[in-house]
């Protein structure tokens, strides 16, 4: 498209601000793919919310870019935050687009755009762009943006840290902001995770295959899957655009939990087990206290809440215990739980105390809490039933898990997740501490003869393992 003249301007303008597609084609004299040009579409709308997962190479950040352009042409009062999770995201990528499409402006815009270190913007006009790295050491990264046009552009935005987008809550629901955010999926937790599962509703999501794009060389995805080959999580995140089946060191596998969650079982091929009471007990404000039963493959969330007492929390255990006749409460003993555990002697029950840290009875576990979670994990494979509840979902495949030098398992512990920005996985803690100590049944210990050996008798009632 030839230049404009002065008189064109306003009326390209208007006609581009409600097709940026059109915008893209006849402005920056470019063509979108149809996977581009769907994108630009669901960002044309106020109050648009559209998340991206995408495989390698299919043109994602010149999405980015693209929008961006079109916001600070076809607006005055605009502000247009555009964050990733490093520098170099920002620096080497999308600064380099917004320098390479910027040389493709039809003019008057081409010589009057401005881009410095951090910010992209026409001379004399009131909107920008500006770069904010969205780091857990600096939340505030999408916080603070006033305009009557935002739009919110976040890149690799599996990366982000969850707490950048709890500080940016408020200014990403502002009325008539629009959010566009684009990644590899490469975490099956988080922010970006959340917006196609837990959070689905909410957003406009798509998926870009390499194999659907014109940008990717076909003999890319050959390659993956030679290598790794086509059902391989590495084929499924970089070629197809789809969450891996596991994360690179997600300790408990998404689709194992997902089978799990709605299950129902009937009541023989659970009620032979013994009833047992995890109680997990929050060591920090914004963590929660929660209660679970177990009773063999059967599960069910009794009780959570946050900031509670421990002497209140004892109460309702023990009114829960009686409630359902469990066999068993076993209480988190580490920090405030000891409180927990003084509270129910003194009401005179006798709770098992679960010290995380303490010594695993199998030998390739470093502690209690990763055993508690393997045997939890093997309870999912044996076909274990959960709850549908997105929480528990996601604090199940939340944790990461490596091995020490003398190769046993380190499940990654709640503060280093908190410094990823990974909420306390306090559910499935709760249902991991039923784990914590072998149980009989009541019940079974009545009838059981006074010279048996308790173990032996115990594998009679319980031919699961459970």
């Amino acid at each position: 498209m030839a230049d404009p003249t002065i008189g064109d301007v306003a009326d390209l303008v208007l006609a581009w601000r409600d097709d940026p597609v059109r915008f893209v084609i006849e402005c920056l004299g470019a063509t979108p793919s149809p996977q581009q040009a769907e994108a630009l579409r669901s960002m044309s709308a106020p109050g648009s919310r559209t998340a991206i997962k995408s495989g390698h190479g299919t043109g994602k950040s010149v999405i980015l870019t693209w929008t961006a352009l079109h916001g600070i042409t076809c607006y005055d009062d605009i502000k247009v935050p555009i964050t990733a999770p490093t520098g170099h995201q920002l620096e080497d990528i999308l600064w380099a687009e917004f320098r390479k499409w910027g040389d493709k402006l039809l003019e008057p815009w081409r010589s009057s755009l401005e881009i410095t270190a951090d910010t992209v913007r026409y001379r004399g006009c009131n909107g920008f762009i500006v770069a904010r790295t969205g780091r857990k050491e600096s939340p505030e990264a999408l916080q603070g943006f006033h305009a009557k046009h935002l739009i919110f552009l976040i890149d690799e935005a599996s990366g982000i840290p969850d707490i950048v987008f709890q500080v940016a809550q408020g200014a990403l629901s502002t009325d008539g902001a629009r959010v566009l955010m684009a990644a590899n999926p490469t975490r099956n937790s988080g922010y970006f995770y959340d917006a196609f599962h837990r959070d689905r509703e909410r957003w406009n999501r798509l998926t870009f295959s390499c194999l659907d794009s014109p940008h990717v060389s076909p003999d890319y995805a050959k390659e993956i899957a030679e290598s790794y080959g086509i059902d391989s999580d590495i084929y499924r995140v970089r070629v197809l655009g789809e969450f891996a089946v596991q994360g690179e060191r997600q300790f408990i596998p998404a689709d194992i939990v997902e089978s799990a969650m709605g299950k129902h079982l009937k009541d023989d091929e659970y009620n032979f087990a013994p009833k047992i009471l995890g109680v997990d007990v929050a060591m920090f404000g914004g963590d929660r206290s929660v209660i679970v039963l177990r009773q063999g493959l059967m599960s069910k969330i009794l009780f959570q809440t946050r900031g509670i007492e421990p002497e209140r929390l004892a109460s309702i255990a023990i009114n829960l215990q009686d409630e359902h006749k469990a066999d068993a409460v076993i209480v988190d003993a580490i920090g405030v739980g000891q409180a927990v555990i003084s509270a129910m002697h003194l009401m005179g029950r006798q709770p098992i105390a679960f010290n995380a840290a303490g010594k695993a009875t199998i030998e390739n576990c470093v502690n209690s809490r990763a055993e508690a979670w393997y045997k939890m994990r093997d309870w999912l494979k044996q076909g274990g039933a959960i709850e549908d509840n997105a929480d528990l979902r996601d604090d199940l495949v939340a944790p990461e898990y490596s091995y020490n030098l003398g190769g046993k398992l380190v499940l990654e512990k709640k503060e280093d997740m908190k410094r990823r920005g990974i909420a306390s996985p306090d559910l499935a803690d709760a249902l991991a501490i039923t784990f914590g100590a072998a149980v009989i049944r009541r019940d079974a210990i009545e009838r059981m003869p006074w010279s048996a050996d308790p173990a032996e008798e115990w594998d009679k009632y319980n031919p699961l393992g459970l």
